[in-house]
């Protein structure tokens, strides 16, 4: 994984890019974000279709040491992963532009864990305070971006 860092100055977060390789690098990129997550957290997944939104997601609820299998949620709107930090997937996509995210118990959500929202944009921007930027640049290569609540790999918040 190719990384190319910036932090934001006093801040323990900040913006970082990165370039993954396969879906594998992916997976264990979100992996880190996931061992950073605690309850509140709310992470917003940016990208086009086939971006590698699900594949970090999974990567995600792994490194949250959450339960249960990820899977593309097209005709899902919620998922729920119980683990130390329970992982809500949400997937916005087929929903209309803002779509008010307490009608899919969002707020009930943050409250009892943390939140990675597919197609974000579709919602107020009010609710995240995390943002994962998927960028294709290659036929299996991501651009990443990082905006995150956190330091990457911080494990030990809960």
């Amino acid at each position: 994984m190719a990384t190319s860092t910036t932090d934001a100055e006093g801040a323990g977060d900040g913006l970082s890019r990165l370039l993954t390789e396969s879906a594998e690098e992916t997976m264990a990129l979100g992996a880190m974000v996931g061992s950073g997550l605690r309850v509140g957290d709310c992470i917003g997944l940016v990208g086009g279709l086939g971006a590698g939104k699900t594949t970090m997601t999974r990567g995600i609820v792994l490194g949250a040491r959450a339960d249960a299998e990820v899977r593309s949620p097209t005709f899902l709107l919620h998922s729920i992963h119980p683990g130390p930090v329970t992982v809500h997937h949400f997937d916005l996509y087929r929903l209309p532009q803002d779509t008010d995210l307490r009608t899919l118990g969002l707020d009930e959500a943050l409250e009892g864990g943390a939140a990675v929202v597919e197609w974000p944009e579709r919602a107020s921007s009010v609710w995240f305070n995390g943002w994962v930027h998927l960028t294709v640049v290659g036929d299996s290569k991501r651009e990443v971006t990082l905006e995150l609540p956190f330091p990457l790999g911080d494990s030990g918040r809960g």
